[in-house]
């Protein structure tokens, strides 16, 4: 995703998948599961490639996690035995729902530009330089 938002012509699965070292059965995988979610679209053809669905400003880390690991939870009252019997009266759940909450709203509050800027700050920073 952040080479699409740093690419706003699009980007062909080669060129992600050499980008980001997957293999490209994996990306397309991937990439399945963000256009189910609205979050990219392909473009079909000799000139095929792939385009964010919309502006990356509009794009947060939330949808995009969600979309491609599920709901996002730290944990789960299924991971409690006790919970599985009588939800209601597990003493976990309300840290559970509460965690998740803050996961989510985290992820919420980064956009996709954002984050590609961040990296892009990253790579300028970590450019070796050979000047004598």
């Amino acid at each position: 995703m952040i080479e699409l938002a740093r690419n706003p012509d699009g980007a062909t699965g080669r060129s992600i998948a050499e980008s980001q070292n997957l293999p490209a059965a994996y990306l397309e995988q991937l990439m399945a599961r963000l256009r189910n979610a609205n979050l990219v679209t392909s473009i079909r053809g000799a000139k095929g490639k792939f385009v964010l669905a919309r502006n990356p400003e509009a794009i947060n880390l939330s949808e995009i996690v969600t979309a491609l690991d599920g709901p996002i939870e730290i944990a789960d009252c299924s991971d409690v035995t006790y919970c599985r019997t009588n939800p209601e009266t597990c003493t976990l759940r309300q840290i559970f729902v509460g965690a998740n909450n803050v996961l989510h709203e985290h992820l919420a509050k980064t956009n996709l530009a954002e984050l590609a800027r961040r990296q892009q700050q990253e790579e300028v920073s970590q450019a070796v330089d050979y000047i004598i």
